[in-house]
């Protein structure tokens, strides 16, 4: 399965470029938060549909099994 490792840096990168460098900038570290959360749930969201295995597909077959 190939992962979506585009998608992934491309909203990191994002998510860095709002990282304030004024920890006392409020209104630009909302929207670092925003950005994060926004990642965080991609990655979720990624990490869910790897672990399932799609509708309609069979189980598979042990190894040296066959199939009836």
């Amino acid at each position: 399965m190939r992962i979506e490792t585009d998608g992934v840096r491309e909203r990191f990168k994002h998510v860095m470029a709002k990282k304030p460098s004024d920890p006392n900038d409020v209104v630009a570290g909302q929207a670092y938060v925003q950005a994060y959360v926004a990642f965080i749930h991609y990655v979720e969201r990624l990490y869910e549909a790897a672990k399932h295995s799609a509708h309609g597909h069979f189980p598979e077959v042990a190894a040296g099994g066959a199939h009836k």
